[in-house]
């Protein structure tokens, strides 16, 4: 009986850290991606919690970006922009974040031409 229970702990124990690992891979892992803003600023809006309901004072703006990792492979993402005084992306402007395979972890932020990579460059314009 004692050799069944050590022998489920280490089972439950492997699973947990696998679930564990592939959380954090999906979630928090990241790759270097680079976008171009949209030719026109999205629509200004009321932000709104996730129960829906609005933020006093708060506006976002929603933005989705085709991101083009390192390795020249494409995503697409959509991000809110928000804040109290928010200012919208220049249009045509890029920009540089941080994505893993389910979200952007950080950024986006605004970039010189110079500091993207030639070959993302010519897959961006």
């Amino acid at each position: 009986m004692k050799k069944i229970l050590i022998a489920l702990g280490i089972l439950i124990i492997a699973a947990g850290g696998y679930f564990g690992h592939t959380y954090y891979a999906d979630n928090y892992q990241t790759v270097t991606a680079y976008a171009l803003t949209p030719a026109k600023v999205p629509v200004e809006h009321q932000t709104v919690d996730q129960s829906g309901k609005e933020i006093e004072g708060y506006t976002s703006y929603d933005y989705t970006f085709e991101f083009v990792k390192k390795n020249g492979e494409k995503e697409m993402m959509t991000y809110e922009l928000s804040g109290e005084h928010v200012t919208p992306y220049a249009p045509n402007t890029l920009i540089k974040a941080e994505i893993s395979k389910t979200r952007i972890v950080s950024g986006p932020n605004e970039i010189k031409q110079s500091e993207v990579p030639a070959s993302i460059l010519a897959e961006l314009e």
